[in-house]
């Protein structure tokens, strides 16, 4: 089919609905002589509506769609993405009262397929007339509030705060012919497959390509990477976290083709990119095929949280992209909710509150969107590659477009109104400091920098006592080998008149006795150079002896070593524990989030069962006392822990490890981002109120729309219909806003400014005051009333103008 000429007549019949569109009254007759042929109208109201067809089949159409009924399931599958085409045309057919049939479906997805890709190269050309076709255009203007600069706007240290993350709930099953026989091979080899090659591209500008993710492969980085250092700074969280192994996702994702996809969200859920994650889990590939883009159009100054954020912070500081996130000041995150399900040690680093910039942003907005988008699970499972795309990139501008923007001023109000409640509790933080007898708020610095230097001191053996301790086993090994010589040297095989004879049969025995005694000779002499080297790094003069007083204290210390380190373990796991336990107790955490995040801590008990059994077997052989799962599993805080009196350091009378201290450490660090999140806030209010001043009230339909009139009215129809996709929500968003003008706390502007769109603005304006002058002077205006600039009220009335202006545009 020709879809440049279908476009043209779409676009000719939408222009003689009215100003109403689709949503108006019944269009006209449909005259019956039309090329002399016979189409049959299906709609949802028989022979109510005769125009505006859409066909299912190149050439001489016999079935035509009505235009408003792809409109109407287009919009019902956006706000119910599982509802399938199959359920719909059995409603039309239960409307009509017709048996269903298998070919009405296929007919309604043939409609269906060339009604959106009518509507795409309608969009196309809008954008197009805008100036806005280029392929990263969207990307670049994606949120309104973190891309939408405005003159003289504070300089933030995160320009872009995101998140990306992982989801296999948009998987889609791979179409393989039938197997002859079950495949018993390891791993199993998937029949060949049975799907045709479709060239279509439907995934818009949401989409990276394969090739374009392919080209930061494990396999692609190591020759980027060849003869370059890496390095090997230690994760805490690098065994806690991992993503599907190679081997692992070839059995468990073999059936499928797009095993889910790779999504990356502002902070206020617009989407940025997306990418399929094909046959394999999340690997680290999807991200930095991302990062690389996003430093390409957007810039420096980015912070994405990520559930394994810490260990992808590695990752990406020693793939190509290393150079790049230093200069552009890249910075890998962890979001809230799974940062209180990494170790302790990796939240002191990590975990948002503690870093400087963040404000109170939790960076989970992943997991908001997964939960909107499984609803159209169902329905991609089984659908082709082009047409799982074209799904997901529909629900992605109906998301960004009509969720996202219309909750866009509730974010900002609702998170106004936590930092400035976050900031009306710094009187009961200073209360809370004399009590505790904190003398200044520096000491939350040094309680966070404490806790950090303890933890990672419970991974190593002080330095003094390894050597001691090394010198003690070579000792100890040395006695055994000489031993062991000495048993060999006096082993011989005697012999007697009678059985002299057997003597010649016995030469591998006598050969494999003296190599016995070599070989304890050899390992004896080892020992001995060892122990030297070992005495001179102690200034050891004399040898130690069994039984000397030096023998004595090694020995001994190398029993508590082994009952230190299974000690160590043990209240690493526990204390990393019971400081996650302390968020289940906060304020303002609901119950659904204590669920997962005790969840989260239970997957760790397994390895605090693990390390219990360890220890009980060291102490034993101290003679101290077992320990129970019970017992450790139901401590409540580190004070109750009666087992640090023996480790190498009791931090039980620390202030910081006592709830007390804890809760007053996280307020301290609360109050710390509240500030920041306001100063963000104030800026993303002037970035909406600018973006709505002058995109929608003088772009799309005052000026673009009034300017393509002239030469192409139809097109002038679509670029109005296009600017009110968002127009419709402002009038809320200034309701709202204007609402939090009001209130205490607030020390924003809602007056607008200066964004990348101004000098159009202002040559729309002073057309306007042209054209007001001009009409009074016709009308003999008063000459003694002030002119419009010297208006004193004119200020404090510009956002009530600016709502007015909106309501005569959608006028």
């Amino acid at each position: 089919m020709q879809v440049e000429p279908m476009t043209g007549a779409y676009m000719t019949w939408y222009g003689t609905l009215g100003d109403e569109g689709v949503g108006g009254g019944l269009p006209g007759e449909l005259s019956s002589e039309a090329n002399s042929q016979t189409v049959i109208a299906v709609d949802i109201f028989r022979d109510l509506v005769r125009n505006g067809l859409c066909p299912c089949s190149p050439g001489i159409a016999t079935v035509g769609i009505t235009t408003r009924t792809l409109e109407i399931f287009r919009l019902q599958s956006l706000q119910c993405p599982q509802l399938s085409i199959k359920a719909f045309v059995k409603s039309l057919c239960d409307i009509q009262g017709v048996p269903f049939k298998p070919y009405l479906q296929v007919q309604f997805s043939i409609a269906f397929d060339v009604y959106l890709n009518i509507l795409g190269h309608i969009h196309g050309r809008v954008q197009a007339a805008l100036g806005r076709d280029s392929s990263d255009w969207r990307l670049a203007n994606a949120c309104p509030c973190c891309l939408y600069h405005v003159e003289g706007e504070p300089e933030l240290q995160f320009r872009l705060l995101g998140t990306w993350d992982g989801g296999n709930s948009l998987k889609r099953l791979r179409r393989n012919e039938r197997a002859e026989a079950f495949d018993q091979t390891d791993p199993p080899q998937l029949a060949k497959s049975k799907e045709y090659t479709d060239t279509r591209d439907a995934g818009g500008d949401y989409y990276l390509s394969r090739e374009e993710v392919n080209q930061w492969s494990k396999e692609a980085i190591k020759e980027m990477l060849e003869g370059k250092a890496e390095d090997s700074e230690p994760n805490p969280c690098t065994e806690r976290w991992k993503n599907l192994s190679e081997e692992l996702t070839a059995k468990m994702w073999g059936v499928y083709d797009e095993t889910g996809v790779f999504l990356s969200l502002c902070r206020h859920s617009f989407v940025l990119l997306i990418v399929d994650m094909v046959a394999s889990g999340e690997l680290a590939k999807y991200p930095l095929a991302i990062l690389n883009r996003l430093f390409e159009v957007i810039g420096e100054g980015i912070g994405m949280g990520y559930d394994i954020g810490c260990a992808f912070g590695t990752t990406v500081a020693n793939s190509p992209l290393g150079e790049k996130v230093e200069h552009l000041r890249f910075t890998s995150l962890v979001g809230a909710f799974h940062g209180h399900a990494h170790s302790r040690l990796c939240q002191t680093s990590h975990l948002c509150t503690y870093i400087k910039g963040l404000g109170i942003e939790h960076l989970e907005q992943c997991e908001t969107f997964f939960s909107e988008s499984n609803e159209l699970a169902s329905s991609v499972h089984h659908m082709s590659v082009f047409h799982r795309r074209q799904a997901i990139a529909r629900f992605c501008y109906h998301h960004d477009n009509l969720e996202a923007y219309s909750r866009l001023s509730k974010f900002l109000v609702d998170n106004y109104k936590q930092a400035v409640d976050i900031q009306a509790t710094l009187p009961a933080l200073a209360k809370t400091m004399s009590d505790l007898g904190i003398p200044s708020v520096d000491t939350f610095n040094q309680w966070l920098k404490e806790e950090k230097d303890y933890l990672s001191g419970l991974k190593k053996e002080p330095a003094e006592e390894t050597v001691q301790m090394e010198y003690y086993k070579k000792l100890v090994k040395l006695e055994d080998a000489e031993f062991k010589l000495i048993a060999a040297t006096r082993e011989w095989v005697s012999y007697t008149p009678g059985n002299i004879s057997q003597a010649f049969g016995r030469a591998d025995q006598t050969r494999r006795i003296e190599t016995q005694r070599q070989h304890a000779i050899e390992n004896r002499d080892d020992l001995k150079k060892e122990v030297r080297t070992l005495e001179v790094q102690l200034g050891v003069k004399d040898w130690w002896t069994s039984g000397s007083e030096d023998w004595e204290k090694a020995k001994k210390m190398v029993v508590m070593a082994k009952y230190q380190r299974a000690l160590d373990k043990l209240e690493g796991l526990v204390v990393a524990r019971l400081f996650e336990l302390t968020k289940l107790n906060m304020s303002r955490t609901g119950y659904k989030l204590q669920t997962y995040i005790a969840n989260a801590l239970k997957a760790r008990s397994q390895a605090i069962r693990t390390a219990v059994t360890s220890y009980n077997d060291a102490a034993a052989e101290l003679s101290r006392p077992q320990l129970t799962w019970d017992q450790v599993i139901k401590y409540s805080f580190l004070s109750d822990f009666d087992l640090l009196r023996d480790a190498r350091r009791d931090v039980r009378s620390e202030l910081w490890s006592q709830p007390a201290g804890r809760l007053a450490l996280d307020q301290y660090y609360k109050l710390l981002r509240a500030p920041e999140e306001i100063l963000r806030l104030n800026k993303e209010i002037c970035s909406l109120i600018t973006y709505i001043h002058e995109e929608t009230a003088y772009i799309y339909i005052r000026l673009k729309a009034e300017e393509i009139r002239q030469t192409d009215p139809l097109l002038s129809i679509q670029i109005i219909k296009h600017g009110w996709e968002r127009g419709r929500c402002n009038e809320m968003h200034l309701i709202r806003l204007r609402k939090l003008e009001k209130m205490p706390g607030f020390t924003g502007s809602l007056t607008p400014g200066r964004g990348v769109l101004y000098p159009l603005v202002q040559a729309a304006m002073e057309a306007d005051v042209q054209s007001q002058s001009s009409t009074l002077n016709d009308h003999d205006a008063d000459e003694d009333a002030p002119p419009p600039d010297e208006d004193p009220d004119e200020e404090d009335n510009a956002l009530a103008e600016l709502i007015a202006v909106i309501q005569v545009s959608s006028d």
